[in-house]
């Protein structure tokens, strides 16, 4: 209770410093073609929504701050015909709910979620709704879990599952109450918690489809005579796949790939058969590139048999085409292929953490940017110098080492456990790290680990070595956040995850620091000194304070409103780190200032320095807007020229939203 008071106090007495809003930057550019995408989590519903006898796409999207949903138009014709159309940009229908799925029946598409039937879904989306007999939260979850969510994701469908004649009511329930939800690895890196689960459930219909009667308890499906089980978010599509006349089922995961469960028995009588995993046509596993993926089964193509349109966690949809082959009975795929739109507005990902920096040394500022996928993507700026709405280029992804550059969990490289494989969260900051004349990256991840990408290109040209470990001259062993259950190298520099590394030469003795937080969550300088002729950079000092608000969370939300010493997070495991930072001289008076995410990002303004100590002011955030549904990435630019640092800041829908100061 004591900090829900301290953050109402500290909220009511701080004020926005600029009273525009934010805008997200728009590409400005007739003609170019990009990935599709919304915001955080893609739910597409595919249908003729316009009707002119083609198929367009429908994608919910439950982020924030993109929440909605979004019609994408397709004006390039039947899909029979040409199977990847280039989309219009989205139109809003309305606002959106967590878990929209479509059901195709013979008696048109209807579109669910938990408790709910949508009854004017093509035209106004979510905004008329039916309440359903089965109560939303009706799956009561068994696992011994105590700490973080018990069930996420609740999938509703209709599907005539005994070929009755009539809907029965499916669920797919993502059961987290075994898996918990962080900080449970052993010393060797085994993830000591139960796993994650998908489960399919049916409530058989006793009544009609225009009248349904539910029992009380549904039927758990099983496949191989056990509870049918998959690596949660089941996703259950009941199709004809093998061409025999029954439903067979299909589901995704809560990572990346796809299970078959055959069915084995009869359209009146299913049974199914132990889950397989998909593959291509070429052997390999069919996974999408990123992760919480929504499969949805439809004929896109019209060529009688089912393909799958798929969200992706970075709100892309991606067509994965049937072959209408069959390998011992399973259905054969291709790899999938994310469908295109007319540019709108610059997306990179989801959790985008842009930096402002002229990439390619003509004068402007481009934009370099991290996301959950743990790619980073450049977006050249094609206007020149003092354009503030400039025409942006399509983005492309960085090489190191001759490679697409990835930073990747793994199966145990998230604290939150080996469910976030497909995630890498990058944020960076660009400096000339080694002082020789060249832009060089520095980022950070997932794991914590400080990574090199140094520049072995030109100016103009930038090419990127293997990305190498930052050394720090440690005291005595390296420091690293306790519940790391991995040891660094003797030299090697980690921190708290998911938090920007800013080089910056701070002391202005023209050797390149790095401010971040260190292993418990301080505001700290690693500074960069020269010893024998070498750069080394030394251990991180705590010197920086801040006169109000000295403790806060990774949100910004205020623990300690009083003066001490700066510490952006206090939190542990899976809720420390998160900090996106920015340097920069604000208000002009010489002086760095820091940005730092919150509702957009607040504006910590350096007052003074003495004893070693630089003290900083939190004067609250930069606009009234709130765009923060994860995080937000603040960082600056000047496309206008005019000589002020303006803010642009990457949100959770993996825009970047532009205000000038």
């Amino acid at each position: 209770m004591k900090n829900i008071i301290t953050l109402a106090i500290v909220f009511y007495f701080t004020f926005p410093v600029n009273s525009q809003d934010v805008e997200p930057l728009k590409y400005n550019n007739p003609g170019l073609v990009v990935d599709l995408g919304v915001g955080l989590w893609a739910w597409p519903v595919p249908a003729d929504v316009d009707g002119d006898g083609d198929l367009d796409l429908l994608v919910s999207c439950p982020d924030k701050p993109h929440n909605g949903v979004w019609f994408f138009e397709n004006k390039t014709g039947l899909t029979s015909e040409n199977k990847m159309p280039v989309f219009e940009p989205a139109k809003k229908l309305s606002s959106t709910v967590h878990y929209v799925m479509p059901s195709y029946t013979s008696q048109g598409m209807r579109v669910l979620s938990p408790g709910k039937e949508y009854t004017s879904f093509l035209t106004q989306g979510t905004a008329e709704a039916q309440t359903l007999p089965i109560p939303a939260k009706w799956y009561k979850h068994q696992g011994p879990a105590t700490n973080g969510p018990k069930v996420r994701h609740n999938q509703w469908r209709y599907s005539d599952y005994n070929g009755d004649g009539v809907l029965d009511l499916v669920c797919g329930i993502e059961d987290w109450s075994y898996y918990g939800w962080d900080d449970a690895w052993d010393k060797n890196g085994q993830w000591t918690n139960g796993k994650l689960h998908g489960f399919v459930f049916v409530f058989i219909n006793e009544g009609s489809t225009a009248e349904p009667v539910y029992p009380d308890v549904p039927i758990q499906v099983q496949a191989a005579g056990k509870h049918l089980d998959t690596y949660g978010c089941p996703s259950p599509n009941f199709e004809d796949f093998d061409g025999d006349g029954d439903l067979d089922l299909l589901c995704g995961e809560f990572v990346d790939g796809f299970t078959y469960f055959q069915n084995v028995g009869s359209r009146t009588k299913p049974v199914y058969a132990r889950g397989i995993s998909l593959k291509t046509a070429d052997g390999g596993p069919l996974e999408m590139e990123l992760q919480m993926i929504v499969p949805v089964a439809i004929d896109w193509d019209s060529d009688g048999d089912v393909d799958l349109v798929v969200g992706d966690e970075d709100g892309r949809v991606a067509l994965i085409e049937n072959t209408g082959l069959l390998e011992e009975q399973i259905p054969v795929f291709k790899s999938p292929v994310y469908f295109q739109q007319q540019a709108d507005t610059l997306k990179s990902g989801a959790l985008a953490t842009p930096v402002g920096f002229d990439w390619d040394s003509d004068g402007d500022y481009d934009i370099v940017s991290g996301n959950t996928a743990g790619f980073i993507e450049v977006f050249e700026n094609l206007s020149g110098a003092g354009v503030e709405s400039p025409r942006w280029a399509a983005p492309f992804r960085l090489e190191a080492g001759g490679e697409v550059f990835r930073v990747l969990a793994g199966k145990n490289g998230s604290i939150q456990g080996p469910a976030e494989a497909k995630w890498g969260y990058t944020t960076l900051s660009i400096a000339d790290w080694d002082h020789d004349g060249l832009h060089d990256i520095l980022v950070n991840g997932i794991w914590g680990r400080i990574e090199l990408l140094r520049n072995i290109g030109t100016r103009q040209s930038p090419k990127f070595a293997t990305p190498a470990r930052i050394s720090v001259a440690w005291k005595d062993k390296p420091l690293k956040p306790r519940w790391m259950w991995w040891t660094p190298e003797q030299d090697e520099l980690v921190t708290q995850w998911r938090t920007t590394p800013v080089a910056v030469d701070w002391d202005q003795d023209g050797l390149t620091d790095l401010v971040m937080l260190d292993h418990e969550g301080y505001l700290s300088w690693f500074r960069r000194v020269r010893q024998d002729g070498e750069l080394s950079l030394l251990g991180p000092e705590r010197v920086f304070y801040s006169l109000n608000n000295s403790v806060t969370n990774s949100g910004h939300g205020v623990i300690d409103k009083g003066p001490g010493i700066l510490r952006l997070n206090n939190r542990e495991a899976g809720g420390s780190g998160r900090r996106k930072i920015w340097l920069t001289d604000w208000n002009g008076d010489g002086k760095q200032d820091l940005l730092v995410n919150s509702t957009n990002a607040n504006l910590l303004l350096q007052r003074k320095t003495e004893s070693g100590k630089w003290i900083f002011e939190d004067v609250g955030p930069l606009v009234e807007r709130n765009i923060r549904g994860h995080t937000t990435s603040p960082t600056v630019v000047d496309f206008n020229g005019d000589g002020n640092p303006d803010y642009l800041g990457g949100a959770e829908d993996g825009r970047m939203y532009y205000v000038r100061q």
